[in-house]
C-alpha cells in the first residue's frame, strides 16, 4: 500500500531517520517549509493545498510503478 511521510522541517531529521530505518524512499518524505503554528489562516490554508498537491503526486507516482 502506498504511503506518504509529511513533517515540517522541525522534524526533518527524525522523519529522514525512520525512513531509513524503514528501507524506504525519501522521495516519500513531503517536508513543509516553517510552522503552521505561527502563520496566518491564509497561507496556511495556502500551505495545505500544496501539501495535499505533493501528496497526491507522491501517492500517484507510487502506485504507478
Amino acid at each position: 500500500m502506498p504511503a506518504v511521510v509529511v513533517a515540517t522541517e522541525q522534524f526533518e531529521k527524525l522523519a529522514k531517520v525512520i525512513i531509513r530505518s524503514q528501507n524506504v524512499p525519501e522521495s516519500i518524505c513531503v517536508m513543509v517549509q516553517g510552522n503552521p503554528e505561527f502563520i496566518s489562516a491564509e497561507k496556511l490554508e495556502v500551505l495545505c493545498e500544496q501539501v495535499a498537491e505533493a501528496v497526491l503526486q507522491r501517492l500517484t507516482r507510487a502506485h504507478s510503478q
